[in-house]
């Protein structure tokens, strides 16, 4: 079964979406497979939201790097070739505290209540055109592999850049903005400049480390 990338199917706006989850959580931790029941009707688009949260909010969710920036990838996919939403169990198995869901939910109402501001639907060839879907859904998923990547500090905005990408290609494609979009790409292009920097700069330093090495 295939399922068609388009509009949202609820006029529920996602702050709205997200209050009613912390409502429905009423004080208990939540699985992520509870948390998608909740939202059922609200698509792909809005889980890969969800698993995104944590990303961007300044709460501590130990693990979760690897297995969620992976299960957006998957995501992102799943959107690229049409395919209804699915998750492996050991994503929807996982648990989320109420105190870091509320402070979760919390920090995305602010954030979307920004965005919420400026969204409508323009630029629609960015989202009908031929393979349109698919590109989108590809950025998606490379945004997703970005935040997998166990990056270590000092390196600032690693998950902050891919984080926000994976969001306005996400809401871009639920509100039909292609506003939005274009700010996907931008930023899913600037995350890819960033991490092989990241990536240069981390192998310049160890040969120049194990250059000191050698001539001591």
């Amino acid at each position: 079964m295939h399922e068609a990338v388009g509009p949202r199917e609820s006029t529920e706006r996602i702050s709205d979406a997200l209050r009613r989850l912390l409502r429905e959580a009423a004080g208990r931790p939540l699985m992520i497979r509870e948390m998608v029941e909740i939202l059922h009707g609200r698509g792909l688009q809005f889980v890969v939201i969800l698993l995104c949260l944590p990303f961007l909010a300044p709460v501590t969710v130990p693990g979760i790097s690897i297995p969620f920036g992976l299960a957006i990838a998957l995501c992102g996919l799943r959107i690229a070739f049409g395919h209804r939403p699915w998750l492996p169990a050991f994503i929807l198995n996982r648990r989320i505290s109420y105190s870091v869901l509320e402070r979760m939910v919390h920090f995305g109402c602010v954030i979307y209540e920004k965005i919420e501001k400026v969204v409508r639907p323009r630029l629609g060839f960015l989202l009908a055109g031929p393979g349109m879907g698919m590109m989108i859904g590809l950025a998606i998923a490379i945004s997703g592999l970005f935040l997998s990547l166990p990056i270590p500090p000092p390196f600032p905005l690693t998950n902050t850049i891919p984080g926000f990408a994976i969001i306005f290609l996400s809401l871009g494609l639920m509100e039909r903005d292609g506003g939005l979009i274009l700010c996907g790409y931008a930023l899913t292009s600037i995350a890819a400049i960033y991490v092989t920097a990241i990536g240069f700069l981390g192998k310049a330093g160890v040969d120049h480390i194990w250059d000191i090495f050698k001539d001591g």
